[in-house]
């Protein structure tokens, strides 16, 4: 069987199990990281650390990335750029 036939028949399947076991592994991650703060905190203040995770990620690391990239953008690139004289 020629590499050509191989990945014709293969190829595809080789590829999905990849992306799955990568998807499988971030998930997992992520699972692992919520399991061992609510093991370790308990259900109730544990539940209330994620939450707070999650509002700061949501809210207050959005706004100072945003704010972050403005700032560069306008440092870094012509505001000009694209615009017609």
């Amino acid at each position: 069987m020629d590499f050509a036939l191989f990945m014709e028949r293969y190829g595809y399947k080789i590829l999905f199990a990849i992306f799955g076991a990568i998807i499988l592994v971030i998930f997992g991650v992520v699972a692992l990281s919520v399991y061992s703060v609510l093991k370790l905190y308990g259900l109730i203040f544990g539940a209330m650390i994620l939450l707070s995770v999650a509002v700061y990620a949501f809210f207050v690391q959005r706004r100072a990335l945003n704010a972050y990239g403005e700032a560069h953008g306008k440092y870094f690139y012509d505001p000009k750029y694209g615009k017609k004289p």
